[in-house]
């Protein structure tokens, strides 16, 4: 819709980079509006700000790769060749673009990639720090998560990407380059991970066991997003069967929270540090 936001000389500006980024400064925020400032936390195993923001840089790094792999993985078909050829598959896409995944500046990421990315990397970065209290940081970034992706979302809906099905209905807007009026799913997904992510930052505080946020989080998020995923009409999503490619994760992602959910709450050592500005 507004692919580029602005110019500065020649330099376009593009809108889905530019609500990338501030994604990840409101993510940023919603972290240290939870940590404490003063320096005693880590002498009581709570949030450290020097730690928060040491792990919050590996975050993004890590969810950036992840999205671009998620997108090259899941998305390769319908791409290009130079020559103007259809790719149909992620060999074809490797043979005629090997480095494709390493494009970070061009467009195509896939958000649940960089989510899982990050969850993995943040399952080793937390495996070489054992002193630090894991599950209470997961809690603290899970509504940073959801408040960053809120922001996000907006930008592909300012791109045009990700866009819903035909509707004739009074929530269709019209896209450039589109025939008739779509379901705006883009403004679902930045909606849900909007208020999912006040209702997080609203419960850390109110947490009754460490994980708790980050549990429901991984609960949540996956059936919501599945059920947008039913307005979806681009044909980027991908589509496995009868599911796209972000219900199919949803699935895995689902299952994970809900074991969390009750490994965690029934665990005898189970400990919650209480946190105050």
């Amino acid at each position: 819709m507004y692919p580029v936001l602005f110019h500065i000389g020649d330099i376009p500006i593009d809108s889905y980079a530019t609500l990338m980024a501030l994604g990840f400064v409101a993510a940023l925020a919603t972290i240290f509006y939870v940590t404490p400032k003063d320096g005693d936390a880590p002498k009581t195993g709570g949030l450290d700000r020097p730690q928060v923001w040491d792990l919050f840089i590996v975050m993004v790094v890590s969810s950036i790769i992840g999205s671009k792999l998620g997108h090259v993985l899941f998305e390769a078909p319908g791409h290009k060749t130079e020559t103007g050829e259809t790719i149909n598959s992620l060999w074809e896409l490797l043979k005629d673009d090997p480095i494709h995944w390493a494009r970070l500046g061009e467009a195509g990421y896939v958000w649940y990639g960089g989510m899982i990315g990050a969850l993995l990397v943040a399952v080793y970065y937390f495996r070489k720090r054992p002193h630090l209290n894991a599950w209470l940081y997961a809690d603290a970034f899970a509504p940073a998560i959801m408040l960053g992706a809120a922001v996000g979302r907006m930008g592909c809906f300012l791109a045009g990407c990700c866009y819903g099905q035909p509707t004739d209905g009074p929530l269709g807007v019209q896209f450039p380059r589109l025939p008739g009026p779509v379901y705006p799913t883009q403004l679902f997904d930045s909606g849900i991970a909007l208020t999912l992510g006040l209702v997080l930052l609203w419960r850390f505080g109110r947490r009754r066991f460490d994980g708790e946020n980050i549990a429901l989080l991984l609960i949540l998020y996956p059936v919501l997003r599945a059920t947008t995923e039913f307005f979806r009409g681009d044909a980027d999503r991908g589509v496995y069967g009868l599911v796209s490619t972000s219900q199919l994760l949803s699935i895995p992602l689902l299952a994970i929270g809900v074991w969390l959910f009750f490994h965690l709450r029934g665990r005898p050592d189970s400990r919650l540090v209480e946190q105050t500005e």
